[in-house]
């Protein structure tokens, strides 16, 4: 670990962040600390890039203009900066759906960060449209969870869409009570809204 990389960690992981959650609501200190944050992303440091995955996403939305970088790490063979990448690009990024959608799309197919995904992409709704077809095998997953969070993305993006709504009328009798529950729900509100 070198000793700039520790520094930059050690000032915005002080006090329980302070710094980074003052991040969220003054454009001044994000300013500040989201390139460095961004550069931390490009150590060789599997720790220090982690940590800066960490950090990212704690500030949130102010920290949009590393989502380049984060996404590009949603790609990275090393599983756990995969997986926060893609955490960290659903909370940084939701608001920028052009930026986000196409690389949490592409995380659909890796079991690790399929889930966190899904959520992302339900939090960012219609607007994630493009992700759809993806999104769709994955009510005949393996994986309960998985179909439930399918369900759920899918009828976040778009109820309306003939194919995820027979999807999700087929999931009333699947062999899990948590996916047929979500189906349920989904379809009520979808009556009632």
């Amino acid at each position: 670990m070198n000793a700039a990389e520790q520094d930059v960690l050690d000032r915005v992981n002080a006090n329980n962040w302070a710094l980074l959650y003052r991040c969220r609501w003054s454009k001044a200190d994000a300013e500040l600390v989201v390139p460095e944050l961004s550069k931390l992303l490009e150590s060789e440091n599997t720790e220090i890039t982690q940590e800066a995955l960490r950090a990212l996403f704690r500030i949130g939305t102010p920290a949009v203009l590393a989502t380049s970088q984060v996404a590009a790490l949603a790609r990275s063979p090393e599983p756990m900066t995969r997986q926060l990448a893609v955490q960290t690009l659903g909370q940084i990024a939701h608001k920028n759906p052009s930026l986000c959608v196409e690389p949490l799309a592409s995380a659909l197919n890796d079991p690790l960060c399929c889930r966190d995904a899904l959520r992302a992409l339900a939090f960012i709704g219609s607007e994630a449209n493009s992700a759809l077809d993806r999104v769709k095998p994955l009510f005949s997953d393996s994986d309960a969870k998985v179909r439930k969070a399918a369900i759920v993305t899918a009828a976040a993006i778009n109820i309306s869409d003939s194919e995820v709504f027979d999807l999700i009328r087929h999931a009333l009798v699947d062999r899990s009570k948590v996916v047929r529950e979500a189906a349920d729900r989904c379809l009520h509100s979808a009556k009632s809204g």
